[in-house]
């Protein structure tokens, strides 16, 4: 699947869905853990294009000369990330959204809200974070998230990898809306694999 978030498959659909993906595997074992510093996060939001070089480049100064805040902005996120789970695997099993983890997106989500700035970007304004708090990483992810919350009547439900070793989440977008991976070339071909030798041993 990946060994950080440097080379980590971005198959979710969405941010919030890729940032909750950081966990190689949470079906049969769980781990390992590739956001495992705060510079693990910057490189995600890169990735997904949430923050310019720029931006990214004054928040990795931060974090290198406030090392204990980057420590916290962290475990900040990892927090996130497991509300961020934990309520989109909800929409997977048919139950309602956590409470708790509800309002642990919520909150993050609000405190991130308040320091957006109307910005001109390529085709006019939009709201966009000053990035000038190595926080506002974690904020971004949680707007994010209860963006897609808020999507959920226009939007196919976010379902759960059913790979072995896997369970990470997307959202489906394929015609039948029944697709069981998170990505066909990899858990979906090991599934099949597994089936074929179970198979084979009955015959």
């Amino acid at each position: 699947m990946g060994t950080s978030t440097v080379d980590m498959r971005l198959s979710g659909g969405h941010p919030a869905l890729d940032l909750a993906n950081t966990v190689d595997s949470r079906r049969g074992r769980w781990g390992p853990d590739l956001l495992r510093s705060f510079e693990d996060l910057l490189i995600l939001a890169g990735r997904l294009g949430l923050i310019d070089l720029q931006a990214a480049s004054g928040l990795r100064s931060q974090a290198e000369n406030d090392p204990p805040e980057a420590f916290a902005v962290l475990a900040d996120a990892v927090a996130l990330r497991e509300s961020i789970y934990r309520l989109f695997r909800s929409e997977d099993a048919g139950e309602s959204y956590p409470i708790a983890d509800l309002r642990v997106v919520e909150e993050s989500a609000r405190l991130g809200r308040a320091h957006q700035v109307l910005a001109t970007d390529e085709v006019g304004y939009a709201w966009t974070l000053p990035f000038d708090d190595l926080s506002q990483v974690v904020q971004l992810f949680a707007i994010m998230a209860v963006d897609l919350l808020i999507e959920r009547g226009r939007r196919r439900a976010v379902r759960e990898c059913k790979g072995s070793n896997c369970g990470w989440l997307f959202i489906d977008h394929s015609k039948s809306g029944r697709r069981m991976w998170c990505s066909d070339a990899t858990c979906g071909s090991h599934a099949r694999v597994r089936r074929f030798r179970s198979q084979m041993k009955h015959t």
